[in-house]
């Protein structure tokens, strides 16, 4: 890539008219994709682990070329046939602008390079993508995975009662394709996604708990402006609520 060409992303978010179970069962994504990650939100089940099983999915592809990304922005029906059993589907194109950290998103754990960011801020809407994940998990393991599978449940709660944050979503992929899953967040401003992921709160206190003992192996977040956006997500489009 040249020093102005950077990588983008078209995000998905979309209801099914019934339930998909994801376990090992993933829906295949563009063919213009240089990697495509979508997932089900589900519930925990009684083994404090996701079903897996939802009508909600979400995620995204990876382009390196702006046309490619757009080409499916603009017409996602041509190239996700999946959409012909939604109810509802929102779409964004996404300028990521700051990526950090190690994920498995591209068939193996990088670290920073997951995705190339643009140079500059372009500006705009913000959306955030985080994830985390393990090395080698074994049945020792379960107990901490539960633990953080619940906590995240909880930021996600704790973040729904602030009204900066828009729109909230974890979905999860190891069950899917064993890739790393995401949480999703779309943010009224910068200044507020700060506070809520760093001053007082939930989130903060499992950063702390982290620190100390250890949620996960790995872990990493994106920063995008979305450039373009249609579609609803919860009723609506996210980003015409901002304006």
């Amino acid at each position: 890539m040249t020093k102005e060409q950077h990588d983008w992303m078209v995000f998905h978010r979309v209801r099914f008219s019934k339930p998909i179970d994801g376990n090992n069962n993933p829906f295949p994504g563009p063919e213009r994709a240089d990697a495509w990650r979508f997932y089900p939100k589900s519930p925990l089940n009684a083994d404090g682990m996701y079903t897996n099983i939802s009508d909600e999915w979400g995620g995204f592809g990876l382009y390196s070329a702006r046309h490619n990304a757009e080409k499916v922005f603009e017409a996602p029906e041509d190239h996700l046939p999946f959409l012909g059993d939604t109810v509802e589907s929102y779409h964004a194109l996404v300028a990521p602008y700051s990526h950090h950290g190690k994920v498995n998103w591209r068939g193996q754990v990088m670290e920073n390079s997951s995705i190339t960011t643009a140079p500059t801020d372009p500006g705009g809407p913000l959306v955030v993508f985080t994830s985390a994940g393990y090395d080698n998990p074994g049945p020792d393991d379960l107990p901490r995975i539960g633990n953080f599978l619940r906590e995240v449940d909880k930021v996600q709660e704790y973040f729904g009662t602030l009204p900066e944050n828009i729109r909230r979503a974890v979905f999860s992929g190891s069950a899917v394709d064993a890739h790393d899953g995401m949480t999703v967040s779309i943010r009224r401003n910068d200044a507020a996604m700060m506070k809520a992921a760093y001053k007082p709160g939930h989130h903060r206190d499992q950063m702390n708990y982290h620190s100390e003992k250890g949620h996960f192996d790995r872990s990493s977040f994106t920063r995008g402006r979305i450039i373009s956006s249609k579609g609803s997500w919860g009723g609506g489009d996210p980003v015409q609520e901002l304006i």
